[in-house]
């Protein structure tokens, strides 16, 4: 029995010595007492690879690589109490997150955080310290006992107290059935003695700096147990162990403790062996670095270009710098991309980087990050359909499980199936359907209408074939969801639940769709994501059988295992198979073993990374591991500790390449915050500065070459034809083709030549040469695109707000995705139906608006939404608390509403004589027909709010009125540009058709809007009760045009003439009997000329939407543009910063009537 130390600084060849000893005595004696070789996880892969491939070996019998965990099954498999149900990572995970569940009122400290999202993952870190370190429940009571004794923070003790608990809990559940990773040392530290395979043997240890307590407790019994140990470690000087701040501390420490071990075992010491000549490194500036990095006054050198620098601009530049400079290591000097390795840290922040850029570049690339298995089908639907029950089917989970595909038919055209499924949702989603609405066996009815309309039409044929593929998806999702929620109401324990899931998967065909999944991967070439379909079935199956190990028979409410599982499948990764091909691996800083790389890249060397600020010390915090230390309890290193360590790090990593070693950082981060370079970097460069001067070669990498000054650069940046593609667009785009560089010409003409990049390069191109304009459609397309132009007025000024609007609404017939929720517009529909209902129902009972008291009004608006809204917008009033109380203030703007409409008609001659009044083909009014130059006419179709009716002084006279839900007035300069026709086209459908409404010749009056509305009311002084009316209903004073007709005007508020001003129309009348000037009063001849204009501009829009006009051009008036509200400015790509907008210009009123005379005298638009 001996025990044997190797030491030398890296590079030394220490670990090629134990590997040249172990092949030279496996192949002189290949039968002789097995030798193993103990070493981290993360080295366990790459140990055996180079054992078997760098000594031309075929296997190994004799010699084998173990990890302590390995060892542990190994011995325990030959001398017992392997015989224990095994708990992996993913049952302890579940069984943490029940115990914190069950204890939680017993907690003193831990209660609030108990259920948060990831403190079970920081109970498991903690816990697993304490196992390493022996530090069990009756240690952790010693030390509440001690803590207490030395008044110690009440937050260290209560913490202590709260740990201790989940520490007794687990090993009571666990005892002496069950066994988990860790928890076999203290197995394997009893059962060593009793091995007999490890007797007369060679252990070899390597690639340990530090031994926790365990792994300390198993190296002492090794020691005692077989012939000899070999222990490698780094470190030069045994002093070290002295001094805290040493590169080499650590493993001295541990030098020490196992010197100090063998000599209380009485097991001898041989003499140790201290590697000092440096074998790894080819050139000076490597051997330099691994000399005199970590002294606090280095010697210096002059560089000789194998140590470079590389500062990116971003992170993204960074990394393209990288890429490009493997791309030439590969192609001029003949490196293979396996002698390439990457260091890091922030994987979150490069991987994506590192995928995405290296794929652009033909890179391989192996990283040892495990990818999270949380957003595979499986799991997402495990996880989605247990919360569809949990939740009381809420649409979230159930929508989340239905993308993953696996509820269609095995057999099924999972395209199509996708269709359907986006169709459903729309569906679901546009009728708010949750809940008890499942459960139900009620069918739901499809139609386009909503609002009142919905319960009066009748399905088209196009509707009826929407309705068979709801209900063929409802099918698909309904029945296996209930189905699996009665499963799980009867379970009673975890056993049960995980059977019930396991049911649905099989029922449901689960693993063989993902068997067809991966067939569709492998088809396409993609082997890694075909290979994760297999490892997420297994790992899925692996969380139920550990579910079903730990709370088998254990009383579990459904949203209890719900949140347990759910801790089991954050747990899940994939795995991946070692690079076995040619590929650049990437690993991170901490757990990478690149020595013998012939390349390194240690990126990312910013401040605050490298070393790394710690901004979080864990849940026991650097003060509290003090105090731990204090009463003798060890545990990891505190931050402080952590921190020199860094040291060790970097030197480990700057000194594993053998040829060349870059530090690459960047410049700013994503957002464009400014970053700044780690101390590392300068102490890289003051290793290398002669005479005051930087001898290290040091890169900028921009975002793109054409900051780069010097054509020698701009040529590193075109390492392959596919991001090379992105420059060349570039600079087309800014400097044209005519005006490109020597360089920029020449790699256009390489592209131009080349069969394989040529259509890549039109393709990019082909945004440069086009202008954003819609093309015009042919006419013979438009007219079958639109039909018989039966139009609405609202669709003729969408045409002109914008052309292709118009084409994207009804051409392309594009919509947003409606959802269950009371839009501006419906709010508008609901006033309408209600002002509609009462208008009918006061007819009904012979109530005059002009006779209705205030109760009246209110009754009747109470009564009308309390018809209207069953029908309403599929209920979405009564589906809430949150809708019935808006149902309550929307009921009070029609009664405030109803109340000043009844004020207008006391006061005026003017009653309704048609409510909702239709026009257009089959209704109860006829069409505006417009004649176009074609010889087609367009009929124009709407609805009227309201038709007044006046007869003065033998004069027969209408009106229009508009109900509106927001403030609006009517803007000449609108009507003519074509923005408001909608007034002035019923007042003209209204006048052309007095016949069939009144049977007798009428004059237009005017047109004029309601703003329906609960007004707040701005008052700087007490007022009283008639005063606070009369104030509120001048909120209600329509706006809009009259006529200039004294007669009319007068007709529509009695009070006008004695009062002078009008709280009711938009007019003011002079003693003289005149009209004011600010009064919206027209000549009859300009009321005729403005019914004149509006056919024309409908006339003009017919004609140009049937010649196929799609122009994207939209219009600015004042501050107003069409792009404002507009769905499709993601379809248009409209710039509004640099595109062209029809720019209008406004005028006075009188202006505007002006030109429009004149264009109608003239037949043709004025130019000015």
């Amino acid at each position: 029995m001996s025990l044997r130390i190797i030491s030398g600084r890296a590079g030394t060849g220490k670990t090629a010595f134990i590997h040249r000893e172990i092949v030279e005595e496996v192949k002189a004696n290949p039968f002789g007492p097995p030798i193993y070789l103990i070493v981290p996880d993360q080295m366990s892969y790459s140990t055996e690879y180079q054992l078997t491939h760098d000594y031309d070996i075929q296997g190994l019998i004799r010699a084998q690589v173990m990890t302590f965990k390995r060892l542990s099954w190994y011995v325990l498999q030959e001398t017992g109490g392997i015989a224990k149900d095994k708990v992996d990572k993913i049952g302890y995970r579940m069984l943490l997150r029940r115990l914190l569940e069950e204890n939680r009122d017993r907690f003193v400290l831990f209660r609030q955080a108990a259920d948060k999202l990831g403190f079970t993952e920081e109970i498991e870190k903690i816990i697993r310290e304490f196992t390493q370190f022996n530090i069990d429940s009756s240690a952790l009571e010693d030390a509440v006992a001690a803590f207490e004794l030395n008044d110690a923070p009440q937050t260290l003790i209560a913490k202590t107290k709260d740990l201790q608990i989940i520490m007794r809990e687990l090993e009571e559940i666990l005892g002496d059935r069950y066994v988990e990773g860790d928890g076999l040392y203290p197995f394997l530290i009893q059962q060593l003695q009793h091995s007999e395979k490890l007797k007369d043997t060679h252990v070899y240890i390597d690639g340990f700096t530090f031994f926790t307590v365990r792994e300390f407790e198993i190296v002492k019994r090794l020691l005692s147990l077989t012939k000899r140990v070999t222990v490698v470690t780094p470190f030069e000087d045994e002093h070290d162990k002295d001094d805290e701040q040493a590169v080499f501390h650590r493993a001295a420490v541990m030098y020490d403790k196992l010197r100090q071990e063998a000599t209380n075992l009485g097991i001898e010491i041989e003499p140790r062996i201290h590697m000092e000549t440096t074998r790894r490194f080819r050139n000076g500036d490597l051997q330099h670095i691994e000399r005199e990095f970590h002294k606090p006054v280095p010697k210096r050198m002059k560089a000789e270009g194998y140590v470079q620098i590389i500062e990116g601009a971003n992170r993204r530049a960074e990394v393209h710098g990288i890429a490009r400079e493997i791309k030439r290591l590969v192609q001029e000097e003949g490196i293979r991309y396996r002698d390439i390795g990457i260091m890091y840290r922030q994987p979150d922040l490069y991987d994506p980087l590192i995928s995405t850029i290296f794929a652009q570049y033909d890179i391989p690339v192996f990283t040892n990050e495990k990818k999270p298995m949380l957003h595979h089908p499986l799991i997402e639907f495990s996880r989605s359909v247990l919360e569809v029950i949990t939740s009381h089917w809420k649409y979230e989970p159930i929508f989340r499980s239905v993308k993953t595909d696996l509820f269609f038919p095995l057999k099924s055209d999972w395209k199509e199936m996708r269709e359907k499924a986006d169709l459903f949702e729309n569906f679901v989603i546009a009728q708010g359907i949750y809940g008890n609405r499942w459960m139900q066996d009620e069918r739901w009815i499809y139609k386009k209408y909503r609002g009142l309309e919905f319960v009066t039409t009748r399905q088209t044929d196009e509707e009826l074939k929407v309705q068979e593929i709801i209900d063929e998806m409802k099918g698909y999702i309904r029945e296996p969801l209930l189905e699996l929620e009665k499963e799980l109401k009867k379970a009673s324990n975890g056993r049960e639940i995980a059977s019930a899931l396991f049911h649905c998967m099989e029922k449901l065909q689960v693993y063989e769709k993902l068997q067809a999944l991966k067939d569709q991967d492998i088809e396409m070439g993609r082997l890694e994501e075909a290979m994760e379909h297999d490892q997420a079935w297994n790992q899925w199956v692996n969380v139920l059988d550990q579910f079903a190990v730990m709370f088998g028979d254990v009383p579990l409410t459904l949203e209890e295992a719900a949140k347990i599982l759910d801790e089991g499948y954050h747990a899940l990764h994939f795995s991946k198979i070692p690079p076995a091909i040619d590929e650049v691996t990437v690993s991170t800083v901490e757990f990478s073993r690149f020595d013998n790389m012939k390349v390194v890249f240690v990126i990312g060397m910013n401040d605050g990374v490298y070393p790394m600020r710690i901004d979080y010390e864990g849940l026991i915090n650097d003060g509290e591991r003090e105090w731990f230390s204090n009463i003798e309890m060890e545990l990891f290193p505190t931050s402080k500790h952590r921190l020199m360590e860094e040291n060790f790090y970097l030197y480990r990593a700057f000194s594993s390449p053998t040829d060349r070693l870059y530090v690459t950082y960047s410049n700013s981060d994503e957002e464009s915050k400014a970053l700044l370079p780690s101390l590392y970097v300068q102490k890289l460069h003051n290793l290398f500065k002669v005479d005051g001067e930087n001898t290290v070669p040091h890169h900028r990498i921009f975002i793109d070459p054409i900051e780069e000054w010097d054509e020698d650069k701009v040529l590193s940046y075109l390492r392959h034809p596919r991001t090379s593609l992105a420059y060349l667009t570039t600079q087309l785009k800014q400097a044209g083709a005519s005006e490109l560089s020597p360089i920029w010409k020449a790699l256009r003409a390489f592209y131009e030549q080349s069969e394989e990049w040529r259509p890549l390069l039109h393709f990019a191109m082909r945004p440069l040469k086009r202008k954003n304009a819609a093309e015009p459609l042919e006419q013979s397309l438009s007219e079958s695109l639109y039909g018989d132009l039966t139009t609405s007025v609202s669709r003729i000024e969408k045409f002109y707000s914008c052309p292709f609007a118009h084409f994207a609404t009804y051409g392309l017939r594009l919509q947003t995705r409606p959802e269950f929720r009371l839009e501006t517009f419906e709010m508008g529909d609901l006033f309408h139906a209600a002002l509609k209902w009462i208008s009918m129902e006061t007819k009904r009972l012979d109530l005059p608006w002009n006779k209705l008291s205030r109760e009246q009004c209110a009754q009747l608006a109470r009564d009308a939404v309390e018809h209207i809204v069953p029908a309403f917008s599929h209920q979405i009033l009564l589906s809430s608390a949150r809708y019935r109380y808006i149902q309550r203030k929307l009921t009070r703007i029609i009664e405030k509403t109803m109340i000043a409409l009844s004020h207008h008609a006391k006061n005026s001659f003017f009653k309704p004589i048609a409510v909702e009044a239709a026009f257009g083909p089959k209704e109860q009014l006829p069409p505006l027909e417009i004649p176009l130059k074609s010889g087609r006419r367009m009929k124009l179709r709407g609805r009227i709010d309201r038709i007044d009716h006046a007869k003065v002084g033998g004069k027969s006279y209408l009106r229009i009125i508009d109900y509106k839900s927001s403030g609006r007035d009517l803007d000449l300069n609108e009507v003519y540009y074509g923005l408001s026709l909608q007034l002035l086209t019923y007042l003209d459908v209204a006048v052309e058709n007095s016949f069939i409404l009144l049977k007798e010749k009428a004059l237009p009056a005017g047109v004029l809007y309601v703003h329906v509305q609960n007004p707040l009311l701005k008052i700087e002084q007490e007022l009283n009760e008639l005063q606070l009316e009369e104030e509120r209903l001048k909120m209600y004073k329509m706006r809009g045009l009259l006529a200039e007709d004294q007669e009319a005007v007068l007709a529509m508020d009695e009070r006008l003439e004695e009062d002078g001003k009008s709280i009711i129309i938009p007019v003011s009348l002079k003693k003289n009997g005149e009209f004011y000037k600010n009064s919206k009063v027209v000549p009859h001849d300009a009321m005729k000329d403005l019914r004149l204009f509006v056919r024309k501009k409908h006339q003009e829009a017919g004609e140009s939407i049937l010649s196929g006009d799609t122009s994207i051009r939209p219009y600015k008036l004042k501050q107003r543009t069409a792009c404002d509200y507009c769905e499709f400015k993601s379809v248009c790509q409209f710039d509004p910063m640099e595109g062209e907008f029809l720019r209008l210009q406004p005028d006075s009123s009188e202006n505007v009537i002006e030109k429009i005379r004149k264009e109608l005298n003239a037949g043709e638009p004025d130019s000015n």
